[in-house]
């Protein structure tokens, strides 16, 4: 049993680090860092999951610790422990190669929809998605939605605004330095007659650094104050007026399977 015990440790340690490598480690508290309109009350979920900065400092000390251990990793183990990452490297591969297929049947959509629809000009939709990101970071911080009303839609408004007001009560502040959005790369799209319908969803690509404080103390109780982390998110828009506007945020483990994302062009009634 004790020999279980070891191997399962060490497989955990190895997991981690796949994932860490990978590029899958997100910040905890930023905008949308686990939540979403749609009530799906991921803000919890997705923490549970998650790597924060001080993951990195947990698997060093798990390693030492296990390493101080008799009958720390042999060739045996070794042996056990290479399914286990080439398993895990295959997936993070799969999604790459996925994420870049319908990021260009998405661009390629995009492309030939404006031809005859100025809605679905790429690069003011990447203009629109850009504007929406910082600003919506920034009431985030602020702890005041009105900053970005105008970037999202009612239900992502109402839905900030009561996580931030939920903050307030407990005397927390969610503090965002140096964000940068690195990449917005659209995954899917759906186009209906009129506009009021259109969906879009955009892979955000951002990094930040992201902690939490107590005000009344000014201590850190979330996050590296020092230390900036990549995240990744699926953004919901959708066209409001003559803009596109954030109406979901989805962390990226909530939608494991990529072929949620459709591209559904042939909505529009025939003249």
């Amino acid at each position: 049993m004790n020999k279980i015990n070891k191997f399962i440790k060490k497989s955990f340690i190895i997991i981690s680090i796949i994932f860490m490598i990978s590029g899958n480690c997100v910040v905890q508290a930023r905008a949308g860092g686990g939540g979403s309109s749609g009530g799906s009350g991921s803000s919890g979920g997705s923490s549970g999951s998650s790597y924060s900065s001080s993951s990195a400092d947990s698997i060093h000390n798990n390693s030492a610790d296990t390493g101080n251990q008799r009958g720390s990793f042999s060739i045996l183990d070794i042996w056990y422990l290479i399914p286990v990452v080439l398993i895990g490297s295959a997936g993070a591969i799969v999604i790459k190669i996925k994420r870049r297929q319908k990021k260009l049947e998405s661009i390629s959509a995009i492309r030939n929809l404006s031809i005859d629809d100025d809605n679905w000009k790429y690069e003011e939709i990447k203009e629109d998605v850009e504007q929406a990101f910082y600003n919506i970071q920034k009431a985030w911080v602020e702890k005041d939605q009105d900053l970005a009303k105008e970037y999202m839609s009612k239900a992502l408004y109402n839905s900030h605004k009561m996580k931030t007001e939920w903050m307030s009560v407990r005397h927390e502040k969610n503090i965002l330095k140096n964000v940068q959005l690195l990449k917005a790369e659209p995954m899917g799209l759906e186009d209906y007659e009129g506009t009021d319908n259109d969906i879009l969803w955009m892979l955000i690509k951002a990094k930040a650094i992201d902690y939490t404080i107590n005000e009344d103390t000014n201590k850190v109780i979330q996050g590296q104050a020092h230390i900036s982390t990549k995240f990744e998110e699926y953004w919901k828009f959708i066209r409001v007026g003559t803009r596109w506007v954030a109406d979901e945020i989805r962390q990226t483990n909530e939608i494991s399977d990529l072929d949620f994302f459709r591209i559904d062009v042939h909505n529009k009634k025939e003249d």
